[in-house]
């Protein structure tokens, strides 16, 4: 530091310049070592702790301000001037912060001494003092002749000096300024000051604040480094990006943990009763850095809880992109799959195979759909978070809704399709079996009864008109089963007439009254009747007997047909 600063510091404002310029990250005390670089000349400060050339030995003025002393050891002039800086930029950072912001106040014994080493002194502090001079209290030579110099030479400079001077011909004059339990015997106090516990507690406290500061560097290093942390772009890497944070994370909780236990080991030992009054400064300091631990610990948990917040949710955001592309990929191809789908199948096995195979792929479907719906609602979750972009977020969940629906559509229509196409088997199976007992019937010798069940069992496959019948199967028919759905009906229709023209000759021959038996010449048997009346016409009616005929060929046609679509 240069004389130029030096001077500043008299004023108070090198005070808080200094003292920054040495504290830990969170922590403010200074360390032994810490103080001048390594290229200045002299002894450490370990070193000029030792001779005793000042002393900060806990005691405050009456107004609360800390007390430095610089006690009659005869000494003094052995100083360097950088040993000098060294000393009093260490011994000014014992008291607190706040105790060293109200200003020291200054004792200089030099009763034993010349008034040339009181002037010494006071030319040094005016140069350097690394905080704001309250006051400065000379003890003056007490030598007559020293004495007498005393009180003709402080008269004359004691105005060069930019802090107040006053010059106490005794002790007894200090105690209108302090009171003497902040005193040292050797100024007539009570304040029971041993330089070498002071030396031994002060190496602890070093020891303690050089931990601190070991540890708070970790500290700043490690959040530095993951605040700047590329946090990728794949959920593996950020997992494992995340898991080792978190373990060193951990692992710098452990040290904290442990320093915070030496802490209060060391506190412990510092408020041993049996220790000197002087030692309370000590105390105060051991617990302003245990303070200061637990702040910095609160402050790096908080700092971790938001990273890891948005680590994590940064990490559940890139699985919703990672499922959501593959489960988006996934429903595409089944939709794909389902559109392909279209035979209906000719046959009733065909059709039984074919629902069997759609209901496979309905049952694969089923189980990606639930997991499309779990993205979702992964998604809308996930949009509740403050940190989420959620217009981006829902217009996945929304392209997932959308294609979900339009693969269930398909798949309910092809269903819906080969149902009916399995109900249009079995009328057609239905119709056929139908039709071969017409076919029996009207080529055997069955009754108005047959006759009339036939019917009857008509309407148990929807047959109650031809026409009808034939319009409801082609409502049902496809392009692939159209022409099979014709033929069926077609033949329908052929076997209704017919059954329809027997019944009716069943129903006038039933109705027509029994005639008397004639006995008829044999010449007269052998004639043939006329037309009009026997082949063609009864009563205005088709004969049954030549519709029989008439039919004959189509039946046995009708019939070999009928065997060839079942088989």
């Amino acid at each position: 530091m240069s004389d130029q600063d030096s001077s500043v510091g008299v004023n108070g404002g090198a005070c808080c310049r200094v003292r920054r310029s040495i504290q830990c990250f969170g922590f403010h005390e200074a360390e032994c070592d810490g103080c001048g670089s390594e290229g200045e000349e002299g002894r450490s400060v370990g070193e000029l702790l030792l001779p005793q050339y000042a002393l900060a030995t806990g005691g405050l003025a009456r107004d609360h301000r800390p007390l430095i002393t610089f006690p009659d050891n005869s000494n003094f002039h052995l100083l360097s001037p950088a040993e000098y800086r060294r000393l009093l930029l260490y011994l000014t950072s014992v008291p607190s912060l706040l105790e060293a912001e109200m200003g020291f106040h200054i004792i200089i014994d030099r009763r034993k001494d010349r008034w040339n080493s009181v002037k010494t002194v006071l030319i040094r502090i005016s140069e350097f003092f690394p905080g704001m001079i309250h006051s400065v209290y000379v003890l003056r030579p007490a030598s007559f002749l020293q004495k007498a110099l005393s009180e003709v030479s402080s008269k004359l400079f004691k105005e060069e000096f930019r802090f107040r001077v006053l010059v106490c011909s005794c002790i007894e004059e200090l105690y209108e300024h302090f009171d003497r339990s902040q005193l040292t015997p050797d100024l007539g106090g009570e304040l029971q000051y041993s330089h070498s516990e002071w030396i031994q507690q002060r190496i602890a406290l070093e020891k303690f604040s050089t931990l601190m500061k070991e540890i708070s560097t970790k500290l700043d290093d490690f959040m530095h480094e993951i605040v700047d942390c590329d946090m990728g772009n794949d959920p593996t890497q950020t997992k494992e990006l995340l898991d080792c944070q978190e373990t060193r994370y951990k692992a710098l909780k452990t040290e904290l943990a442990t320093a915070t236990s030496q802490g209060e080991e060391l506190l412990t030992q510092v408020r041993k009763p049996n220790l000197t009054y002087n030692i309370i400064s000590h105390v105060a300091a051991v617990e302003r850095l245990l303070v200061q631990l637990d702040e910095t610990e609160k402050q790096f948990d908080n700092f971790w809880q938001k990273h890891s917040t948005k680590l994590n949710h940064w990490l559940k955001f890139r699985t919703f992109l990672l499922n959501f592309k593959q489960m988006q990929a996934t429903l595409d191809n089944h939709l794909k799959t389902a559109c392909d789908m279209t035979e209906v199948g000719e046959t009733a096995s065909r059709v039984d195979s074919l629902i069997q195979e759609a209901n496979d792929f309905e049952k694969l479907c089923n189980c990606d759909l639930d997991t499309a719906s779990t993205v979702i609602d992964d998604g809308e979750t996930l949009m509740k978070d403050p940190l989420s972009s959620v217009d981006h977020i829902e217009s996945k969940c929304e392209e997932l809704r959308r294609t979900s629906a339009l693969l269930i559509d398909k798949i309910q229509k092809r269903n819906l399709l080969l149902t009916k196409a399995r109900e249009l088997m079995d009328r057609i199976d239905k119709a056929n079996e139908w039709c071969a007992t017409g076919v029996e019937i009207l080529a055997g010798e069955g009754g108005l009864i047959a006759v009339d069940k036939l019917l009857e069992d008509a309407k148990s496959f929807g047959l109650t008109a031809p026409e009808e019948f034939r319009d409801m199967l082609l409502q049902s028919a496809t392009q692939e089963t159209r022409a099979l759905v014709a033929q069926v009906a077609q033949r329908v229709e052929d076997v209704w007439l017919m059954v329809s023209v027997k019944r009716a000759s069943l129903q006038r021959a039933a109705a027509r009254p029994a005639r008397p038996v004639q006995s008829v010449p044999p010449q007269s048997a052998a004639l043939p009747l006329p037309v009009e009346q026997s082949a063609f016409h009864t009563q205005g009616e088709l004969c049954p007997v030549i519709c029989y005929h008439w039919s004959l060929q189509k039946l046995v046609m009708f019939d070999n047909s009928t065997n060839e679509t079942r088989n």
